[in-house]
């Protein structure tokens, strides 16, 4: 049996940057990938700028394409582009990123994790091709968290279903991240421009989804793949005893965008620093992690989620407001300060003289209690 301080489920984003938190605090753990060291990740690929700020520095160099302009269009006919060039997002291959975050630890790929057994001292993990022991579990293994099946933390509750292809491209690099509203109510589609293809998507709520709505924006003879996404909805039980879930796998994603990459570092960012803590205290169980996820991401995204409810279903309200150039100048400005900030961008929207925009922000706030 191996022994481990920490014994990781999961090698995206979540798993592999707390692997390197963690070692960076020299405790040391093992990564259990399912998938193989190159494995096909499907994923729009959009990431904020403030990764960089969270991601250990010698982790920062990550191959990427910057967006400087953001435009927005609406299939009546609406479309706007914000007049600012400035850096508010990066484009990457998952593929390409997943590979890079796990370079220097230990990962052990094509094994599957089955279950666990606590004892007084930690954690035994069964795997397809052993055991392991270790002080804490953690489940970063995504929407399809074994983990969180096991231990019963964080059920999926709120999915959206989205699809995308990369499409071979040759020509001049654009740097504007399209996005396209109307087509997939209550949703959106997108293209990102990579370095020598698009990535063009479409995703909305489950009961919702069309397969091929990205036809309708971006015609061509292609065949996209489809994927789910568990979007947060309301603060969730993250850990039990020895075990504890980060990323999407505890279901932190973006309710607004379906963004999952971001809030899967920073998660595991916190985690880090809470076993740190717990491991010198002698603690055999995680407490504090949950009040850290209410002060940083727990308290944006409940924004994000009044938000999604405001815009998404009454978009042909809301349209006139959003498609223009000057909402997009503020996002972006936002944006290429940090993460969104949906809470500014609620208060502007609040505090428009548009006169509906301001009735439905009041509806919604009152008829969800947020």
């Amino acid at each position: 049996m191996e022994r481990s301080d920490i014994l990781i489920i999961g090698g995206g984003p979540a798993g592999s940057s707390l692997a390197h938190f963690l070692k960076d605090r020299n405790i040391d753990s093992i990564v259990i990938e399912r998938g193989g060291p190159n494995r096909d990740k499907v994923c729009a690929g959009a990431l904020p700028v403030a990764v960089k700020s969270i991601l250990p520095e010698h982790l920062r160099n990550f191959k990427k394409v910057e967006y400087s302009l953001l435009e927005l269009s609406h299939k009546d006919g609406l479309k706007a582009v914000s007049s600012k060039e400035i850096v508010f997002a990066y484009g990457i291959l998952r593929s390409e990123f997943d590979a890079y975050l796990r370079s220097g630890l230990d990962v052990r790929y094509n094994e599957r994790f089955l279950d666990y057994t606590e004892t007084k001292d930690g954690i035994i993990a069964r795997t397809d091709k052993g055991k392991y022991f270790a002080k804490f579990l953690v489940g970063a293994d995504g929407i399809g968290s074994r983990v969180s099946l096991v231990s019963g933390l964080a059920p999926k509750r709120r999915f959206i279903v989205a699809e995308e292809v990369e499409i071979p491209f040759k020509g001049k690099f654009d740097r504007t991240m399209k996005i396209f509203l109307g087509y997939n109510s209550p949703g959106y589609g997108w293209i990102f421009p990579k370095d020598g293809f698009l990535s063009v998507g479409s995703g909305t709520i489950r009961k919702y989804f069309r397969k091929n709505t990205v036809q309708k924006f971006h015609p061509g003879e292609y065949k996209t793949k489809i994927y789910p996404i568990s979007l947060w909805e309301k603060p969730e039980k993250l850990h039990k005893g020895q075990v504890i879930l980060t990323g999407e796998a505890a279901n932190l994603v973006d309710p607004f965008c379906a963004g999952g990459i971001y809030p899967a570092i920073l998660s595991s960012h916190i985690l880090s620093q809470t076993i740190e803590k717990a491991l010198k205290s002698g603690n055999s169980e995680i407490s504090g992690y949950e009040d850290r996820l209410e002060d940083t991401i727990y308290k944006e995204f409940r924004y994000a989620l009044l938000l999604s409810r405001l815009f998404y279903p009454l978009l042909a309200v809301v349209k006139k407001y959003a498609v223009r150039t000057s909402t997009l100048d503020f996002a972006s400005e936002l944006c290429s300060k940090g993460y969104v900030s949906y809470q500014k961008i609620y208060e502007r929207a609040r505090k428009s003289k548009h006169l509906p925009l301001k009735l439905a922000c009041l509806m919604t706030k009152k008829l969800f209690k947020c």
